[in-house]
């Protein structure tokens, strides 16, 4: 059973924003808010802290975890479609990431529009069960991380070509080219870590 406050986006989508997603990004102040950490990888804050606690006990309280969905780098993981999140996550990140891509990558035409998809799922790290995961590239044109947590030690997603390591924290999200950016899960040493991964396509 979801929580109510985070279904109220089809009621008030302005007032709930202003419950779970910062101030700047809420007001799409792209220029102010995105910083590039490293080679075509950026990051920017989306969630507040109040959202980031009720998506970790949202995929706590569904216990729906699997390791079976990805066949040769499988994470800990479930689909938010199959906690009742997917249609809520859909509309953030229409409204406040995959503008984002477009502007820093200006990425024109209905297929970077309205024929685009995502694949969206959120991620468990924990330091006594799988606590990394091996360089890999992910099957997708771009890719958005959030991390939801920061007590947790270690972690990150590690660019080897890049030599840059991107590890969000408490509502953080990070932003790379997923042709161009091989990467890996480096380990979480202490705790649990949890991420939204999602893999963005556009459309054919």
């Amino acid at each position: 059973m979801n929580n109510p406050e985070l279904m109220a986006w089809k009621i008030d989508p302005i007032a709930w924003a202003k419950k779970t997603i910062v101030a700047g990004i809420r007001d799409k102040q792209w220029d102010l808010m995105v910083e590039e950490i490293g080679p075509e990888i950026y990051t920017f804050p989306l969630f507040t802290p109040e959202m980031c606690d009720m998506l970790i006990d949202e995929a706590e309280a569904a216990e729906k975890w699997t390791k079976a969905r990805h066949e040769f780098y499988p994470t800990t993981d479930m689909l938010l479609n199959d906690i009742g999140l997917g249609e809520m996550y859909t509309h953030v990140l229409e409204t406040y990431c995959h503008p984002i891509a477009r502007k820093l990558w200006t990425l024109e035409g209905t297929k970077w529009h309205q024929d685009i998809s995502s694949e969206n799922f959120i991620a468990r790290y924990i330091d006594t069960e799988q606590a990394a995961l091996d360089i890999h590239q992910d099957f997708a044109d771009y890719t958005f991380t959030v991390g939801l947590n920061g007590d947790f030690e270690g972690g990150g997603t590690w660019f080897p070509r890049q030599q840059v390591l991107a590890n969000p924290k408490s509502g953080y999200a990070s932003l790379f080219p997923s042709v161009t950016h091989r990467h890996g899960g480096r380990p979480t040493t202490k705790g649990k870590r949890y991420i939204i991964v999602s893999f963005v396509k556009k459309g054919t």
